[in-house]
């Protein structure tokens, strides 16, 4: 099953957008070697533009959104709409147990772990996430792969490549965008992303920009700071003569702001957010051999899939400088020997309603076959997860996060 948007920047046609960045000297996804998609008769971008002797003409292309992150969207969309949905299973963790013991250092860093939340929806690694591992069952406990218990057999008994239908049960969304539990299980169990899209711009042209902004009051290139005096952590640098730690004005956001003038965007020919759900992928999940439990299965999956494709679409801004906004859409059927998808009646402008309808549907199915949703389980934050986020708040303050 394939899927197509044909997106153009909100300012309009022709305007740049920003790619994300990446670190290393390229900075940007952008290869000078693409090719322009063209539509064809039946609409789908199932050629590219060619020259008069019918090769593909080379353009740039640069990515705009990556698998990861256009995966991510679609998730964070479902579990915003979960309610209207009828409720979604999965995990969560919570800062919010009730303890009146906070982590050991600054005290005032406890407003970060009050606040935190985490869900297999929204972590990195869904339900095999160490977020999920580490919680605990019940306030002030130990974490679960430390003390055993319940939901450590229930995440250790995933497995998508025997019997899925725990994992249908309790985090449908990893059979559907992937996972991956390598440590402290019996065997690997993982399952291959079955949604997956990327926004890309092709006959993409750099556009070349900078900045310059004056300060309020001259500043002296010879001034130092004392930066406890103006209220800010101590640098690790830069002592003065006298002991004291001392740093720059511009390093605290004082003086003129001057950017070199570097590719601060693109502009594209053709922007378009292509992607598929692998029917493959979901009808080879196993359910113990129960061929009506796979079926069904992968029918929910894939209108779960849909629904949140659809759904993200809605949220045009991907970052800073890239609002995209979709003109039209195309949902299909790739069948072996066809060049072009059979096209699927599926409105992109139907409401939460209507995929809760589609979605209550295909799970009645599911629970005639002796598949359920489970409800959500709730888990809280392990002593040492507290720790490392109230670390993290003392280490944002004082500017020093670790990067990978």
């Amino acid at each position: 099953m394939v899927f197509e948007h044909d997106l153009e920047p909100a300012w309009g046609p022709g305007t740049p957008v920003a790619p994300p960045t990446y670190p290393g000297p390229s900075r940007y996804a952008h290869s000078p070697d693409g090719f322009v998609p063209r539509a064809t008769d039946s609409s789908w971008l199932s050629d590219v533009v060619r020259d008069e002797s019918g090769r593909p003409v080379s353009a740039d292309t640069v990515v705009l959104d990556e698998v990861q992150s256009q995966s991510g969207r679609a998730e964070a969309a479902l579990w915003d709409a979960r309610y209207d949905l009828g409720g979604l299973p999965g995990f969560t963790v919570t800062g919010k147990d009730g303890s009146s013991e906070l982590p050991a250092g600054d005290q005032s860093a406890d407003g970060a772990v009050q606040d935190a939340y985490v869900t297999s929806w929204t972590a990195g690694h869904r339900h095999a996430d160490s977020w999920i591992q580490t919680a605990t069952e019940e306030p002030g406990g130990a974490p679960i792969w430390k003390a055993g218990g319940a939901v450590r057999e229930l995440l250790q008994s995933m497995n998508a490549t025997v019997d899925a239908s725990t994992l249908f049960a309790y985090a449908p969304n990893s059979l559907l965008f992937g996972f991956w539990l390598s440590t402290d299980v019996e065997r690997q169990h993982k399952a291959p992303r079955a949604y997956s899209s990327r926004v890309t711009g092709h006959g993409a042209r750099p556009v070349y920009s900078s900045v310059t902004k004056s300060d309020s009051f001259p500043i002296s290139k010879d001034s130092v700071v004392d930066r406890m005096e103006m209220g800010h952590a101590p640098a690790k640098k830069s002592k003065g003569a006298d002991g004291k730690r001392t740093d720059r004005p511009s390093n605290l956001g004082f003086g003129p702001v001057i950017v070199n003038m570097d590719v601060t965007g693109f502009v594209c020919e053709v922007i378009v957010a292509r992607g598929a759900i692998s029917l493959a992928a979901l009808r080879g999940v196993q359910y113990g051999g129960d061929q009506t439990k796979r079926d069904a299965a992968a029918v929910a999956l894939t209108v779960l899939g849909i629904a949140g494709d659809v759904l993200s679409r809605r949220n045009s801004h991907l970052r800073s400088g890239c609002d995209l906004v979709v003109t039209s859409s195309r949902y299909g059927l790739r069948r072996h020997g066809k060049p072009t998808p059979d096209t699927l009646d599926v409105d992109p402008n139907a409401g939460v309603d209507f995929w809760a309808t589609a979605l209550h549907l295909a799970l009645e199915d599911c629970r005639k076959a002796g598949l359920e949703w489970a409800e959500p389980i709730n888990l809280y934050l392990s002593a040492p997860q507290k720790k490392l986020i109230s670390e993290g708040a003392d280490a944002t303050r004082s500017g020093e996060v670790e990067t990978k």
